[in-house]
């Protein structure tokens, strides 16, 4: 919305207050609130003055920045007893007014002009959502998680409630939820409907605040370990898909070519997913070329019977990552396979589950090879070009990634 409809839109909902919020380098959110008095045409001009923090690694360092309020990118926080309106904030230098380098929505930004900068796409659509699993009163039996509930149904769906009223919450806050359903060990997740890439980062981070406060007020614990933020991708060029065609599965070359750039540099985007975590993970998907193997990091999805309905699903993104930095990076290893044509190769053999190590993160690592944070700092140091083209990622922003994987424990 433009200001003047921000505006008209508080005065109609008797908005009392407003909620300027910005990621941080993990993905959480940071906030400050205001008096709706104080936002008016220039605020989303002249901005507000703050002390932020977007690298909580570093406690107590903070920096001067004006965040500016974005008409674009608002929402209804519908559990505040005050109405209040939730706006999303670029951070900017509070003396060259210049973006932060290190501000995971302005990769997102970023990382949209490149692609349109390149001819390949004017636009690109992405679903995903939140999964997530509940703890009601205590952790469950670890017997309870292994049984499948993959799409159970009656009282083996035993958040169905939950996710509905989790969805009634997301439609009063202006989040559009395409459907939700009960996954593997009793987790949930909630698909959001297909938006560009800064709002569909922007939907993610909102959804899943949602979730966190609807589950405080249920008494309701929910976790998001060792789950998995799986994306649907298509790239666009006057309203066409690029990716269909005839080459596999109803994918074309540049669609062939974008899943290769994917796995070409998984490693690096492993190392972008991972840099900012401190847990291992239960088991990890390995890198599969081209394949329809559930544990394929990429493969082909179709959408319905049409055929033009063919996107490329990538599943090599945390629950509980920075999606605006994962989602980025994976975009930008798409432009480059398709600008160099990269081939994936043929699909690798599946190993059985119990072969696959418990111990490491192996995204991009062939027959399930553990994947080593050290390895990782390693691959993103060496293979962080495609990133940076269109000044996407930093070199400040590629440093702080290698440093927190170097930091991280095991």
């Amino acid at each position: 919305m433009k200001p003047k409809a921000v505006l008209a839109f508080c005065r109609e909902k008797g908005i009392k207050a407003f909620d300027l919020r910005f990621v941080d380098i993990h993905g959480g959110w940071r906030h400050i609130t205001y008096p709706i008095s104080s936002l008016n045409e220039a605020s989303f001009e002249e901005g507000f003055g703050h002390q932020v923090l977007l690298n909580p690694s570093e406690t107590g360092i903070s920096s001067h920045a004006i965040l500016i309020p974005q008409g674009d990118a608002s929402y209804l926080d519908p559990f505040t007893k005050q109405p209040t309106l939730v706006i999303l904030a670029s951070v900017q230098d509070a003396i060259m007014r210049e973006e932060s380098p290190i501000h995971a929505r302005h990769v997102a930004i970023q990382a949209t002009r490149y692609l349109q900068s390149t001819g390949i796409g004017d636009s690109l659509a992405i679903l995903t959502g939140c999964e997530f699993r509940t703890y009601p009163n205590q952790a469950q039996p670890a017997e309870h998680l292994d049984k499948n509930s993959f799409l159970a149904c009656g009282p083996m769906d035993r958040d169905f409630n939950f996710r509905c009223e989790s969805t009634d919450c997301a439609a009063e806050a202006g989040v559009h939820i395409d459907r939700h359903f009960s996954n593997s060990g009793f987790s949930s997740s909630l698909v959001l409907k297909p938006s560009h890439l800064t709002k569909c980062c922007d939907d993610v981070l909102m959804l899943r605040y949602l979730i966190d406060q609807h589950a405080q007020r249920q008494g309701i614990q929910i976790s998001q370990n060792d789950l998995w933020l799986p994306s649907q991708w298509t790239l666009e060029r006057d309203g066409e898909s690029i990716f269909v065609g005839n080459a596999y599965r109803g994918l074309s070359n540049a669609g062939l070519y974008a899943m290769g750039g994917i796995l070409n540099h998984a490693d690096t985007i492993a190392a972008v997913a991972l840099a900012n975590r401190t847990r291992d993970l239960a088991y990890s998907p390995l890198r599969l070329c081209a394949s329809q193997h559930p544990l394929s990091i990429c493969r082909v999805r179709v959408g319905s019977n049409n055929p033009s309905d063919r996107t490329i699903e990538f599943r090599g993104a945390l629950a509980d990552c920075n999606p605006y930095l994962v989602f980025s990076a994976v975009l930008m290893a798409m432009i480059d396979g398709i600008q160099n044509k990269m081939l994936p190769g043929p699909a690798l053999e599946v190993p059985k589950e119990g072969l696959i190590s418990s111990d490491a993160f192996s995204i991009g690592s062939e027959n399930g090879r553990p994947t080593s944070r050290p390895f990782l700092m390693s691959k993103l140091m060496s293979d962080c070009d495609f990133l940076s083209r269109g000044e996407v990622f930093s070199d400040a922003l590629i440093e702080l990634l290698c440093q927190q994987l170097g930091n991280s424990t095991e």
